[in-house]
């Protein structure tokens, strides 16, 4: 379980590093949810879904955290085309996970996990890495 940890949260900061400037949650706010923009302007939103096969063996709410982009060079806003590989899983067996902006450039991820009825918790700190340079 503790690969699965650490590989989970190494994503989702990784993840956030590729960020410009966050959308949601505001400053002092606390969500479930997180959006923000990348350094090619497109949306980033990282959310928890339900895993219903998990959450059925647990007898609690399991959940996979996915982030979805939608990348601005080819959204219509006339007619939003969900694109399924925009979408990537970046870490399961969540039963709770909170985002909070400490500053304009940095948050605090509160993460808690539970597998074969063990919970685990771990609290990262996450910045606004990419200084916007295309290559």
């Amino acid at each position: 379980m503790q690969n699965t940890i650490v590989t989970g949260v190494n994503k989702v900061l990784r993840e956030i590093r590729q960020g410009t400037e966050f959308i949601v949650p505001d400053l002092s706010e606390q969500s479930s949810v997180l959006v923000f923009n990348d350094f090619e302007n497109n949306t980033v939103a990282i959310f928890p879904v339900l895993n219903k096969e998990l959450t059925r063996n647990e007898n609690e709410n399991i959940y996979d955290l996915f982030s979805y982009k939608a990348v601005t060079s080819t959204f219509e806003l006339s007619s939003p085309v969900h694109d399924p590989a925009n979408l990537s899983l970046l870490c399961s067996d969540i039963s709770d996970v909170n985002f909070r902006l400490a500053n304009a450039r940095s948050l605090t991820i509160t993460f808690a996990f539970k597998r074969a009825g063990k919970s685990y918790q771990t609290i990262t700190e996450g910045s606004l890495m990419n200084s916007g340079d295309v290559k």
